[in-house]
């Protein structure tokens, strides 16, 4: 069965040409496939318009695992994959993606972590989570955050934040700032995070003994390292700490001016 590319919502007819091809008008994946919409429902195409995958999903979202789709449908979510066969029932409020084997889902309120046999390995105990990264994950429960190893052994305690892991035994870590945003709804256009009340998140490392060795100087998780030194952002410039103290910009990276404007007067950028 195949589709016209007028009859998908992407195709817009007051400024498309009905003899637009299907490879001009959307981006097809690793496969060859396009994830496209008819009448805000879902499905997946080749690049002749052959239907793969019917349009009977609310979202579909290409996996990290070849040939699969993480689905939502009646409100829930779970994966498929190209056939159109049911991997992962859809049963979960949410889904991330698989990473480092792991899936993070959240069902009756609280997240864990599945398996490819949809075998709960991280028990539904969490407020919230990271996926996975060299074997630990962010985990929250009471609005503090700590971190876990894939037995679901703590291994930072909850008195963070925000936590992330971010490579060779090292983990990002949230505190709350003095700087608190009074438009947290503008702010939301843009890369901050935000604690509960408001107040800007500043961010810094730990290793797994939960000592402190980068001071919360970035507004962004550190999660990168340039010729090993940490890729941080301050004042909205990205760029590295020298010696973990001298903040060096990259070049390359500019602001725009109507975005800084919007900034400042917001209180986040000087």
């Amino acid at each position: 069965m195949t589709i016209k590319i007028n009859e998908i919502d992407q195709f817009d007819a007051s400024i498309h040409n009905e003899e637009l091809t299907f490879n001009e008008l959307l981006s097809f994946d690793r496969n060859q496939l396009a994830i496209v919409s008819k009448d805000n429902h879902f499905g997946v195409i080749d690049q002749e318009g052959n239907i793969v995958i019917p349009f009977q999903y609310q979202q579909l979202v290409l996996s990290t695992i070849h040939n699969v789709y993480s689905a939502k449908r009646d409100e829930m979510w779970g994966f498929i994959t190209r056939s159109n066969q049911v991997l992962i029932p859809l049963v979960y409020e949410l889904t991330s993606d698989f990473i480092e084997h792991l899936c993070a889902v959240k069902k009756d309120d609280k997240w864990g972590f599945i398996d490819l046999l949809n075998t709960t390995v991280i028990p539904f105990l969490y407020d919230g989570c990271t996926d996975f990264s060299q074997g630990y994950a962010g985990i929250m429960q009471n609005q503090q955050w700590g971190a876990i190893d894939k037995t679901n052994h703590q291994v930072i305690p909850f008195q963070y934040a925000y936590v992330s892991a971010a490579g060779d035994g090292y983990f990002t870590v949230g505190k709350e700032s003095s700087i608190k945003v009074e438009r947290p709804d503008l702010l939301a256009y843009f890369p901050y995070f935000l604690s509960n009340n408001h107040h800007l998140l500043h961010f810094g490392l730990i290793n797994q003994k939960n000592e402190l060795i980068l001071d919360y100087v970035s507004e962004l998780p550190i999660l990168e390292s340039f010729e090993q030194q940490p890729v941080v952002r301050q004042n909205y410039q990205q760029g590295y700490l020298k010696n973990n103290t001298d903040f060096t910009a990259f070049d390359h990276l500019t602001i725009d001016p109507y975005e800084e404007k919007i900034l400042k007067q917001l209180g986040v950028m000087s």
